[in-house]
């Protein structure tokens, strides 16, 4: 104690040198603090007194026992250790106050030279004062100005109180965040501090940046100081309320009130920056004309800076959307994964759709929650929900779809149509929530840009699926064997299978399971070609940017589902195609299976529209885009399929067959014992058959393909124009209505199957009407192209030149070919169903009209007294013979033919030749001048020369029926064309 005494009585003798009356005074004031020997003098005696006695007792404690005096050595060490260290802390202590008191001393010395410096100027003023006293009621003007500066120079010192005080009071400010509630009572503190700062601020930065006498930056760097110590507040602050409205944007029921105070603030901030911009223009406008008057004064508010508040919470608004969405979804797909595993030479992993799309709903929840608490916190002004919000919340699930197009390698097909089936009801909710997402795009995909590819291998499995609701479904096998692995001899080995719908749907892209069928070369699309979905064909597509804009947005269709779309149809066209490939084969391989009334059918047929009915199923779970898409492709899948049908039922026998080949199908009847004239009828068939392709398909057919499998092609096609139409009724209803098809057909015209169609699906329906008119057509065909009918028409109008003696005269070759015909016939009774078997009898009923015509024109050479009649009787027969198979509207205009025939042979002169020829020339003018020629040729009552002048007339009269006929078309009197029946009338 004795040595801080002597170090503050050096520090006493150090201040008292050189001082004045103040360093007196303070000399004599320490000097009196120093210790005496009166006890009385010293206000620490009583403390110094009661650590002695403390000091006594715990030593009287220490040495309480006898034994504790050998330790006395040791105590006193330790006590010489603690008396060491207190004597350092003392003394420390003492050195950092003797600074202090050094530095106190040298301020109160400047202090006094200012004190007495004042003293000075205010001793000066006075004797100014008391000088120019007298005059001071002439210097008005001075008297002003001291005014003036007496209020400037009390303003400066209070901005200058306030300037050093800012410091204390921001953090006094920022100090009362730690209650959230007091946000607001904040910004008014650290608003209020920043406007004080603010005119002392401007004029600091006035003065220093002029260029002569302005004040220098060292002197303006505390005032610096204490104006950052505003900023960093207001920068605290801010980080604070954004985190506030970032924090509570999806927080529900509790994040209401936070934002409700983040949004006071911000409405404030902006109020107030409207002011002090009005207030600055107010002031500009003034100062323009002091200006021009000479007076340029400095402006206190030209420094103003608007902080923008409201854009700056509408982007934390789509930060907060951008934070949820990577947290919850896009972790889970992450481009930085996938390059990883890439350059390791490994395959990525592919996303957990289900989990994505849980997650997508959770989040989806949140929006919904967002929209019932955060959104009513806003301003009804800034249109939160609609315009910021729910874009930004779109935008970043365009861009999530756009990276599952960037793992869609590693997507399976049911993966790509749960998260088409994920977007309906989210564009559901998003309209529930008052905001239009397109549920599709404006515009079907475009048909026009699908090019044609051949089809991919997909896997099948050993077996058909046997799913419910293919109600129609026959056993593919043969024999009626139903364990799927066919009748043939190969075994279940060397039939094609069917790939079951779960493992299509589970297949990703490069997925080959056992059983996988490679494409087949004889699958070559002959209708309107394989429809190649290219991604970004379609139209549609959404900008990448999610930028914030407070005026309305259209929130348009992602292109990642378009894509997503194009990917899953040209899948599902690749797989339907090769199913359909392998069921052609199973058909060609397997017999026809009759069903329980007779009638033939072939199973594979009803299995196909069984598996496009379940891709529909599915397409239809995807959206309006992927139903329009899934439209095109099947469109595409039934032209083709009716192609290969028509393929299947001789329709492209026709190029193998040539003309040669055509002819010889009229073999029989060109043996002399038959006809006189065998080679002209040759060349007349091989005519015919070139003037009328689909009759010359027919003919063609019914060589290569058995009656019976024609037969059963008139029932398939039939019932695969009533599955179409059922697709294309269901097709209709997924589109909501038939105007889409329409637009797509008409989107389609002038492509490969282009015309003017009002569904995109009729060109098939018509193809599988063709292939059932075909089919009757060609067993019609195949029943005339008979070896035994073909001699029975060899006998027609045969007559001796006796004019007896002839089989046909007498009536039997008329007979036996009349059985053959019941024969035929009740094979389609049998064979066909009940509505479809009259559109095959008229077939035939046509086919041998037409045969006897000919047979008239080559074989009458001679007409006798019995030749009409037994025409006639030849037609009465056939009316009998067609009456149990067809009702007499069908049957009398075919008969009214040979009857007109008839007519001609049967003039009896040539003016009601040439009338009756006249007549046979407007139900049959594509027989032409030769039943004329023929005929005339035959009566031997007319002269030579008579018979070329009625022949020249019948010339005549057969040009003018051309041509009125081409200027305006008379409709034809055949019976119109059969129309084939209902759904409801058909037997499957």
């Amino acid at each position: 104690r004795s040595g801080g005494d002597d170090r503050r009585g050096e520090a006493a003798t150090c201040s008292q040198e050189g001082e004045d009356e103040s360093s007196s005074a303070m000399s004599s004031s320490l000097s009196s603090r120093r210790p005496s020997t009166g006890a009385s003098s010293l206000p620490w005696q009583e403390d110094i007194d009661a650590c002695k006695e403390e000091a006594r007792r715990q030593f009287a404690k220490l040495l309480s026992r006898p034994e504790d005096l050998a330790r006395l050595a040791e105590l006193q060490e330790a006590v010489a250790a603690k008396l060491h260290r207190a004597e350092l802390e003392v003394a420390t202590g003492l050195d950092a106050a003797t600074d202090g008191v050094r530095a106190g001393l040298d301020a109160l010395h400047t202090a006094r030279k200012a004190v007495v410096d004042t003293r000075d100027n205010f001793a000066n003023i006075d004797a100014l004062c008391e000088e120019e006293g007298s005059g001071l009621a002439d210097r008005h003007d001075l008297i002003r100005d001291l005014a003036v500066m007496r209020v400037n120079l009390s303003r400066t010192m209070a901005d200058a109180e306030a300037i050093i005080a800012l410091p204390e009071q921001a953090a006094a400010a920022v100090k009362t965040l730690s209650d959230e509630h007091n946000l607001f009572t904040c910004w008014e503190q650290l608003t209020a501090l920043a406007q004080r700062a603010r005119p002392a601020r401007i004029a600091l930065e006035a003065a220093r940046r002029q260029p002569h006498g302005g004040v220098p930056r060292a002197a303006s760097r505390p005032a610096a100081t204490h104006f950052a110590a505003i900023d960093e507040a207001v920068t605290r602050f801010e980080t604070i309320l954004w985190r506030s409205v970032r924090s509570s944007l999806f927080a529900g029921r509790g994040g209401c009130r936070a934002l409700v105070r983040a949004l006071r603030v911000v409405e404030e901030q902006e109020t107030l920056e409207a002011l002090l911009a009005a207030k600055a223009r107010k002031h500009a406008a003034r100062s323009d004309v002091s200006v021009r008057g000479g007076n340029d004064r400095a402006d206190p508010e030209r420094g103003a800076v608007t902080k923008g508040f409201r854009k700056r919470v509408l982007l934390e608004v789509r930060e907060a959307v951008e934070e949820r969405f990577t947290m919850t979804v896009d972790s889970l797909i992450s481009a930085d994964d996938d390059a990883n595993a890439c350059a390791g030479g490994l395959v990525p992993p592919p996303p957990d759709i289900p989990v994505v799309l849980e997650n997508l709903n959770v989040l989806m929840q949140q929006l919904t929650e967002a929209y019932d608490y955060a959104a009513p916190a806003f301003p009804p002004a800034y249109h939160i929900f609609e315009r910021v919000l729910a874009p930004a919340w779109h935008g970043h699930v365009t861009a999530f779809l756009g990276k599952l197009v960037g793992v869609a390698r590693e997507l399976s097909n049911a993966d790509i149509i749960a998260v088409l089936h994920w977007y309906q009801p989210y564009a559901q909710q998003m309209a529930a929530l008052g905001v239009d997402v397109e549920a599709a795009p404006p515009e079907p995909p475009d048909p026009l840009q699908m090019m044609a590819t051949p089809p991919s291998s997909v896997p099948a499995t050993p077996h058909m699926s046997d799913k419910a609701g293919a109600r129609e479904r026959k056993d593919a096998a043969g024999g009626g064997r139903g364990d799927g692995r066919g009748g043939g001899k190969g075994g279940g080995a060397d039939v094609p299978s069917v790939l079951s719908l779960d493992m299509f749907l589970a297949t990703g892209c490069d997925e080959k399971p056992p059983g996988v069928c490679e494409s087949s070369d004889d699958w070559q699309g002959q209708g309107s070609g394989d429809l190649n979905v290219t991604p970004g064909a379609y139209i549609g597509g959404l900008p990448r940017s999610v930028a914030v804009n407070e005026h309305k947005q259209e929130m348009l269709y992602p292109d990642g589902l378009v894509k997503l779309v194009d990917i899953y149809t040209t899948r599902m066209s690749q797989t339907v195609r090769t199913w359909a490939a392998n069921l052609h084969r199973m058909t060609a391989s397997h017999p026809l299976k009759p069903a329980e009334d007779g009638t033939l059918w072939t199973a594979s047929d009803v299995e196909f529209f069984r598996l496009l009915n379940e891709q529909l199923e599915v397409a239809i779970g995807g959206g309006m885009q992927l139903v329009s898409a899934a439209a095109v492709v099947i469109a595409s899948i039934l032209s083709e399929f009716a192609a290969q049908q028509f393929k299947r039922l001789g329709g492209d026998a026709t190029a193998s067959i040539t003309s040669a080949t055509a002819t010889s199908s009229f073999s029989a009847l060109s043996s002399p014992g038959h006809f006189k004239r065998s080679s002209s009828i040759s060349a007349a068939s091989a005519a015919l058959l070139e003037r009328n392709a689909p009759e010359k398909a027919a003919m063609a057919a019914a060589k290569v393909v058995e009656y019976n499998v024609l037969l059963a092609g008139v029932n398939d096609a039939s019932r695969c124009h009533r599955l179409a139409m059922e697709i294309e009724t269901s097709l209709t209803q997924a589109l909501g209505s038939a105007g889409v098809m329409e637009k797509l057909a008409k989107r389609k015209g002038g492509g490969v199957m282009g015309g003017n169609n009002s569904s995109i699906v009729q060109p098939a329906l018509d193809a599988f009407m063709t292939n059932a008119e075909h089919c009757a057509a060609a067993a019609a065909a195949a029943v005339v192209s008979d070896p035994s009918v073909i001699a029975l028409f060899g006998q027609l109008f045969v007559v001796e030149k006796s004019g007896c003696g002839s089989a046909w005269l007498e009536g039997k070759a008329t007979e036996t070919l009349v059985a053959t015909l019941v024969d035929y016939l009740g094979d389609v009774e049998q064979y066909v169903t009940r509505d479809l078997a009259p559109m095959v009898s008229e077939a035939v009923l046509s086919r041998v009209v037409k045969t006897t015509i000919d047979a008239c024109m080559r074989q009458l050479h001679a007409i006798r007294p019995g030749t009409v009649g037994r025409m006639a009787a030849d037609e009465d027969a056939l009316r009998e013979c067609f009456a149990e198979h067809l009702p007499h509207k069908r049957v009398d205009p075919w008969l009214q033919r040979l009857a007109d025939v008839r007519d001609v042979v049967a003039a009896d002169d040539t003016e009601s030749f040439v009338l009756a020829y006249g007549l046979l020339m407007q139900s049959m003018p594509e027989l032409g001048l030769e039943p004329a020629a023929r005929l005339l040729a035959a009566r031997e009552d007319i002269p030579r020369a008579t018979q070329r002048e009625v022949l020249e007339e019948c010339k005549q009269l057969l040009n003018s029926h051309l041509a009125t006929q081409a200027a305006c078309p008379v409709k034809s009197s055949a019976p119109s064309r059969w129309k084939l029946a209902s759904s409801k009338g058909l037997h499957t």
